[in-house]
Order: structure tokens, then C-alpha cells, then sequence
């Protein structure tokens, strides 16, 4: 007995689904807000990986009862919940399933199928289904067990596991008390038709209940039905109650339209960021490729000023040089000049002594 996988599926006939349909846990929260149970119980528990129970962990719900029949998968929901949640009920014991005279839990080679229906009964949902032992039993009734564990009304009851809509006609005091049903139903018709969508439709109305959500199994033919007290039905006050809560879940629905429209605006900025991220890399890269060519040309700029100025001094280092050899060859050719005039003044004062 355990709690398998979901898909939504659509169905016209029933609470349509959708984008803008809550999910399970989406539906819980929202119930739980409104008014907080105060008491789960999960029958068919199995080995305690569920989305029911990871919810209840998560919103810290005390009062939970957990019940599994199969002793191995009680192992296992042990295992898991026990040091975690301490203060939850584990209870190993075989609950009614409204069968007739059952004195037998069967444990099929399916394990979500073990239970009290013999499983050669289900092999219109899973052909190659079969018994792998069974164990002799006396059920306990939903009547026991309300009367030792539920202390109040408002109950949350989810049954993982097939169950006949006689138990809900036969029991109406005990489910009087619960506010919130989750039930596991076939919509084949090959089935025991006690277990059919079509005898737990009327049973779940002339009760008072109200299916708000249908969930598929990884078996389209196979479904996870979510039920409220109807609004329809019982006192006035239960009715004003159950007003506010459809307008809270209008509320709740507006919000998540509102979260859903939020997202979708965010992740457009998101992309529009991307894209600019995009264009300022490449920029980026086009900059540092600039950069890079500036770089080189100053580098060969200097190398051209550093030429420029070895060639300057080499010039100066030449008009110097040039300069000194020119005022040397001045003062040669004066001294020469000086040299050649002085033979001659001599020669002419020495005709003038003759003279005399």
C-alpha cells in the first residue's frame, strides 16, 4: 500500500485541471491556512515516501497517524519517520476496506496493490499482476478507530489503497467527522464496480462530500480523488465556513496567477540582461583590442622617438666636430697667411736702411 507517483489528467465530467489548477500540497496548504487540521491519518502508508507526509513535515503537523498493514513497508515507514518525527503515530494493523467478510490481506507482486482485494481481481489495471502470499487477518473498522484515535471533528482522512463505497455508506457517523477525504478509485469498469468512480460518485455526495481534485496515477486508469465537505450540505454555519473557503481558494489561485505573471516577467528581463551581457562582452573585447593596438603603437612610437633622438645626437655630435675642424683650418691658414707676410716686411726695412 503505497502512495504512487501522480499526473494530472482532465477529465470534463469533474474538477477540470490545468495550468491554473493547484496541485496537491498546493490544495493542502491552502485548506491547512483556512483551518488547520487537527489531525491527519493516512491509512495505506506504505513505506512513507509521499508528498502527503513530506508536506506535513515540512508545515510541522503533530497530530499524524500512520498506518500500513504490509510488515515489510512498516519496516520502512518506521525507518524513515520515526527518529524524524517522533511525535507521529506508526500503527502495524490491516484497516477496513468496506470488503464484505474479509478475513484476508493479500501482498501482491505489485506492492500498491496488497491490501484486502484478492489481486487475481486487478488484473483488468495490471495483467501481469499476482499473489505473492496471503496472510490471515481481522480488519479493523473505520468505527474502532475513530472512537480510540479521532478526539475531534474536522478529520483529515487519506486511504491509499482500493477501498468499496460501501464503507462510506455504511459509516457515516465516522465520516461525519472528516472535513478533508483523499481516496484511491479506478475509472475502469472491469474492476470490482465497488471500487469505480461510478459507486463512490453518489456514495461522496450523499455524504456531503465535494471532489475539488482529481490526480491520475502512472495508471490513467487510476485516480487520486481530493474531497471537501460540500458546500451544500450541512448547517448554515458549515456553509458561511465553506463560502469563505472557496473565496479564499480564489484568493489563492489570484496569487499564484499573479506569482506565474511575476516570473514570466522576471525571466523576460532575465534574457533581455543576457542578451546586453552579450553586447557589453563584445564591447568589451573590442575595447581590449584597441587597447592593445594603441599599446603597440606607442610602443613603436617610442622606439621611433628613441631613433629620433640617437640620430639627433649623432648630428650634434657631427655639426660639433664639423665646427672645431673649420676653426682649426681658420687658424692655420692665418698662422700660414701670418708666416708668409712676415719675410717680406723684413726685406722692406732692409732696403730702407740701405737707402739711408
Amino acid at each position: 500500500m503505497t502512495d504512487a507517483p501522480n499526473s494530472i489528467q482532465t477529465n470534463s465530467s469533474q474538477p477540470a485541471l490545468g495550468q491554473h489548477t493547484l496541485m496537491l500540497v498546493q490544495w493542502l496548504s491552502a485548506l491547512h491556512s483556512i483551518k488547520p487540521l487537527p489531525q491527519l491519518t493516512l491509512l495505506g502508508a506504505g513505506s512513507g515516501y509521499s508528498e502527503v507526509l513530506n508536506w506535513a513535515a515540512e508545515h510541522a503537523i503533530e497530530n499524524v497517524s500512520l498506518v500500513e498493514a504490509s510488515q515489510q513497508l512498516f519496516n520502512q515507514l518506521s525507518a524513515k519517520w520515526q527518529a524524524a518525527q517522533p511525535q507521529w503515530k506508526l500503527h502495524n494493523v490491516v484497516m477496513d476496506a468496506g470488503v464484505d467478510k474479509a478475513d484476508t490481506f493479500y501482498l501482491a507482486s505489485n506492492s500498491t496493490e496488497s491490501g484486502l482485494l484478492a489481486p487475481i481481481t486487478l488484473t483488468p489495471l495490471w495483467p501481469n499482476i499476482t499473489e505473492k502470499e496471503s496472510q490471515p487477518c481481522e480488519p479493523v473498522s473505520l468505527t474502532e478507530w475513530a472512537s480510540t484515535h479521532w478526539r475531534s471533528s474536522g478529520q483529515w482522512l487519506f486511504i491509499n489503497y482500493f477501498c468499496e463505497a460501501s464503507l462510506l455508506t455504511n459509516q457515516v457517523a465516522e465520516f461525519d467527522k472528516v472535513d478533508v477525504l483523499r481516496l484511491r478509485v479506478s475509472t475502469q469498469e472491469s474492476v470490482p464496480k465497488a471500487i469505480t468512480a461510478a459507486e463512490w460518485e453518489p456514495a461522496l455526495k450523499q455524504a456531503g462530500f465535494r471532489l475539488i481534485s482529481r490526480e491520475s496515477e502512472r495508471h490513467p486508469g487510476i485516480e487520486r480523488w481530493l474531497c471537501v465537505r460540500d458546500l451544500n450540505s450541512g448547517s448554515s454555519a458549515v456553509k458561511a465556513e465553506l463560502a469563505q473557503v472557496k473565496a479564499e481558494f480564489e484568493q489563492v489561485k489570484e496569487k499564484l496567477g499573479n506569482t506565474h505573471h511575476w516570473f514570466m516577467n522576471r525571466k523576460k528581463q532575465a534574457l533581455e540582461y543576457e542578451k546586453q551581457l552579450v553586447v557589453m562582452e563584445d564591447e568589451l573585447k573590442a575595447t581590449k583590442e584597441e587597447l592593445a593596438q594603441t599599446r603597440q603603437q606607442m610602443a613603436q612610437i617610442k622606439l621611433l622617438r628613441e631613433s629620433v633622438d640617437q640620430i639627433s645626437q649623432k648630428m650634434t655630435q657631427g655639426f660639433t666636430i664639423q665646427s672645431e675642424q673649420r676653426q682649426q683650418s681658420t687658424n692655420a691658414l692665418g698662422k700660414h697667411i701670418t708666416q708668409m707676410l712676415q719675410p717680406s716686411k723684413v726685406q722692406t726695412e732692409n732696403e730702407e736702411k740701405d737707402n739711408l
